[in-house]
């Protein structure tokens, strides 16, 4: 597996360290004497004989109140294609997500290996909307009817960016290795953090700017939510990533009249700590419930009932205000992004017939990647998972058919014959859910362990 780094005093660690209480201080140790000095550090993974060198980016951190130095690894420019199917530095072709959506410059990667984004809405204040995508005027099922064409989209998203994150944070994929790490939600907070340093927005700025974490038992938290709110002053909306806890429609009365009015309000896991009220208007409710209608039926739930968790992106503009002595953090919603997830992995799912398959194949310590589907059409072909542990050097495509309609039928169809052209006859794998429920066919089998791949 290409978790494994060298460094160039000859020292081996994992990255998953840094999602680990008791390993993070030795691994930054590693990372700041690797800090602009040569040769770099690299993972297992080689192409034309060397090994792939990745570059240590310097960034700050708050831990137990103080601001201290941090360090993440990212991967060379251009050379996301060249890493192993099983490194977290590989970045997914494009043709297999939803990055193939969007129109020529709206995702670029730059010379330093960071890459820019254009967001739909700008985080200047002074900054509206582009007008919507296909997708929100365009509100349809998981699977498009056939004979729907689809068009790039020419910005990004909530959505779209909340899957940059997850990919570019490796957030995405799973690995036995990890563990419970995903459960320390510090260590979810600086890996989601380290990605967005490496996500620029506007004119030289980077989304970690503008970005704030917020989860259950982080001790740091709140003060770095405040630190936001007043580093973005009058002039800046702040993007609030975190497991969302309730969505619901609600009634205030105004001070001034008495009068009830009802606005939609969403609640963040942990939110309590944070004293942050989020709101926004009443009609949000519907067009989430429309454009999330699992995860917003979900967030209707009992949190014991819930088989899902929610992750949530805010955009909003914010303010402080001090109430009975103490400070809260009000926040308008201009735009909400939902996305399911399992509840322990964090793995994104689409369906509950997926979230039964990633469950399984983290129970049979199986390695995979769930390919992410930004912002474009449900026409897209792409995978529901890519097993990354199989003899297939490219890994091996799955695919879950959950429906038996004519135009389903054709769509499966359609899906077939590109895996086959793809991959090959018989080298991919699929579930026809409405053949078998209560049962999928066997997983491919997992290759011996192997300590590098090599790409040529």
């Amino acid at each position: 597996m290409g978790d494994w780094i060298t460094f160039p005093n000859g020292k081996k660690a994992r990255r998953s360290w840094d999602s680990d209480v008791h390993k993070a201080p030795a691994w930054q140790a590693l990372l700041r004497s690797a800090h602009d000095v040569q040769p770099r550090p690299f993972c297992d993974c080689l192409h034309q004989g060397k090994n792939l060198e990745l570059v240590v980016r310097r960034s700050t951190r708050k831990e137990q109140g103080v601001i201290v130095e941090a360090y993440h690894l990212a991967r060379m420019p251009n050379q996301g294609s060249l890493h192993g199917v099983d490194c977290p530095f590989h970045e997914t072709d494009a043709r297999l997500s939803g990055q193939a959506g969007y129109a020529a410059g709206v995702l670029k990667e730059m010379p330093d290996g960071r890459v820019r984004v254009a967001l739909r809405r700008g985080l200047a204040l002074r900054d509206t909307a582009h007008a919507p995508s296909a997708v929100e005027r365009c509100h349809r099922s998981d699977h498009a009817a056939s004979g729907f064409k689809a068009t790039q989209q020419s910005r990004m998203t909530e959505l779209g960016l909340l899957h940059l994150l997850w990919e570019r944070s490796g957030t995405n994929l799973w690995h036995p290795g990890i563990g419970r790490a995903r459960l320390w939600w510090q260590g979810m907070r600086q890996r989601v953090l380290d990605a967005a340093a490496d996500i620029m927005v506007g004119q030289g700025s980077s989304l970690s700017e503008h970005l704030a974490i917020i989860g259950y038992g982080d001790k740091d938290g709140p003060a770095l939510l405040r630190d936001k709110v007043q580093s973005c002053g009058k002039n800046w909306r702040i993007l609030l990533l975190g497991k969302v806890d309730s969505l619901s429609v609600i009634s205030s009365r105004k001070p001034e009249d008495g009068s009830a009015r009802a606005h939609t309000a969403l609640r963040f896991d942990g939110t309590r700590d944070y004293h942050l009220r989020v709101s926004t208007e009443e009609s949000w409710f519907s067009r989430l419930s429309r454009r999330f209608p699992r995860a917003v039926a979900a967030l209707q739930m009992k949190r014991t009932d819930r088989s899902i968790a929610v992750i949530g992106l805010v955009t909003a503009t914010v303010q402080l205000r001090r109430e009975a002595g103490k400070v809260s953090v009000w926040a308008w919603a201009d735009d909400i992004a939902l996305m399911e997830v399992e509840p322990e992995t964090l793995i994104p799912v689409e369906s509950s017939h997926e979230l039964q398959i990633a469950q399984a194949l983290v129970r049979e310590k199986r390695a995979f990647i769930k390919p992410l589907r930004f912002d474009a059409a449900s026409a897209l072909v792409h995978p529901d998972f890519i097993l990354t542990d199989t003899n297939a050097g490219r890994g091996t495509p799955m695919e879950v058919y959950g429906r038996d309609d004519d135009a389903y039928r054709a769509r499966k169809a359609e899906k077939s014959a590109y895996y086959d052209a793809t991959y090959g006859l018989k080298q991919w794998w699929s579930w026809d859910v409405m053949s078998n429920p209560d049962h999928w066919p066997p997983f491919p089998p997992a290759a011996g362990s192997r300590k590098e791949r090599v790409r040529e």
